[in-house]
């Protein structure tokens, strides 16, 4: 079960920056090229130097991007720029954002700049900072949900070997109904002012309040005890982490297990409250061979109930919000899907016909709990079985691109050489519970846990030697 711990975080010093605004950043997976240009340019210590520096034509091994940011890493800290707190503390982060919204014109990778609201409702994401210790999957009490890839895990662990510091939160799911945590965070914050107020590019606002009360952080790490985790975000982060604490362990003779090493910076929220929110990834395909849309209709129509939407450019925009309906509606009840085809002038919305069809396909070769998932039936019932496109091709995204919005993914299907678009619904929470405490995972992509937390808040340090407060059991 989650073993957690206080720590002194290193935050940036706004007597030196000014404008937190524009020191933070999103994690660095969802930056693009031209948006890291911008966060360069928005401020010289701007979290993105230490989290996803430029590369060079002349790098080497002693002058890269990895060494970089340890150098203005070190220089920061010596300029005071950042500075660590004195006091081991727990840090609740509240993020308020709206909802009700469709994400648009924002291709995957991209800051997602321009949301269109289709209502002001607002919403807010309650959790807290503090450091995990780390545990193997399947070993302990903190579970994955979804894949991940060797690339992203080599490219971060020569950034912690570097560095030897978390710039950015794992994000992990707990589950406590009364939400007794919650209320015992906010009875220290009720009072004062956030040590961070700022705002990200989407309009989120990130508050951060510093707790350093040891009868609080006590009752928190005594709450947190007894809970799973599962893990939202951050899954290569955390391999990384797992890596890095390995290969700490084989070099360091004297070894106790309280080395800070040994634990990660973790966002935890409490998946029973109400600001928790899920969205979709949409999957275009391409490339496929003698691809024939009739004929793969029909093959779909083995499985699905198939209901079209006809349009022309006059009433298009009236039929698709009528499409988005209804894939809403019947993802309520069963596994479904929108889909357009390139070049068809209608949407499609599928939905499995039977509740056992994955049982007679697949038998026990796919594990019981994915089978009422929409990604899991796309994957493997349209995109291996009726495609041809095989796992390794999907986790290499062979025929695959991703994108966040509807819309986008629509207009971009409509590109020379795509082929069509395969539209979800969000992933549910209990879902993504069920998937981790069974111990699998998912599909790369299936869930887009909003709003990301923001890089640049609160670093841990997790230099050779420190250990961790006396607040935590260092017992295995």
């Amino acid at each position: 079960m989650a073993k957690i711990a206080p720590f002194k975080g290193i935050l940036y010093n706004p007597n030196k920056v000014g404008d937190l605004n524009k020191i933070m950043a999103p994690p660095y997976d969802v930056i693009s090229p031209a948006f890291q240009d911008e966060l360069y340019k928005r401020h010289p210590h701007n979290i993105i130097r230490l989290i996803l520096g430029k590369t060079f034509p002349d790098d080497a091994a002693s002058n890269d991007r990895y060494s970089r940011a340890a150098a203005d890493f070190k220089k920061w800290r010596d300029e005071d720029i950042l500075v660590i707190d004195k006091t081991p503390a727990i840090y609740y982060y509240i993020q308020v954002y709206k909802v009700g919204t469709d994400l648009k014109s924002v291709p995957s990778g991209q800051p997602l700049t321009n949301i269109e609201l289709v209502n002001g409702q607002r919403r807010a994401r309650k959790g807290f900072i503090a450091l995990a210790r780390l545990e193997e999957f399947g070993k302990g009490g903190i579970h994955p949900h979804e894949k991940t890839l060797a690339g992203p895990k080599a490219d971060r662990l020569k950034l912690m070997e570097a560095c030897n510091a978390n710039f950015s939160c794992i994000f992990s799911l707990y589950s406590e109904p009364h939400k007794t945590i919650n209320r015992l965070l906010e009875d220290c914050c009720i009072n004062g002012s956030p040590i961070i107020d700022v705002a990200d590019d989407d309009g989120v606002e990130s508050k951060v309040w510093r707790i350093d009360r040891p009868e609080t952080i006590k009752k928190v790490v005594e709450a947190m005890s007894d809970k799973p985790l599962f893990i939202a975000d951050g899954h290569h982060r955390y391999e990384t982490a797992l890596n890095y604490r390995n290969m700490m362990r084989e070099q360091l003779k004297d070894y106790t297990g309280n080395e800070l090493f040994n634990y990660v910076m973790m966002y935890f929220s409490n998946m029973d409250d109400e600001g928790m929110t899920i969205m979709p990834t949409h999957r275009i395909i391409h490339s496929i061979t003698d691809f024939k849309p009739n004929t793969f209709l029909a093959n779909c129509s083995s499985f699905f109930d198939i209901e079209e939407f006809k349009w022309n450019g006059k009433v298009e925009p009236r039929v698709r919000k009528e499409f988005y309906k209804s894939m809403e509606d019947t993802g309520a009840r069963l596994p479904s899907f929108g889909l357009y085809i390139n070049g068809i002038d209608s949407y499609f919305a599928l939905a499995l016909k039977q509740k056992d069809t994955m049982d007679e396909v697949f038998g026990s070769s796919i594990h019981d709990v994915f089978k009422s998932l929409d990604v899991t039936v796309l994957h493997a019932l349209i995109l291996n079985n009726i495609l041809g496109i095989s796992s390794a091709a999907q986790e290499n995204q062979t025929n695959l691109v991703y994108i966040k919005s509807m819309d986008d993914a629509i207009e971009e299907t409509k590109k020379h050489g795509r082929q069509m678009a395969f539209l979800l619904n969000p992933t549910k929470i209990e879902q993504v519970k069920a998937v981790a405490s069974s111990g699998q995972v998912m599909p790369q992509k299936s869930t887009y846990f909003y709003p990301k937390l923001l890089s640049g808040m609160v670093i841990n340090p997790i230099g050779n030697g420190e250990v961790v407060c006396e607040t935590v059991s260092s017992n295995e």
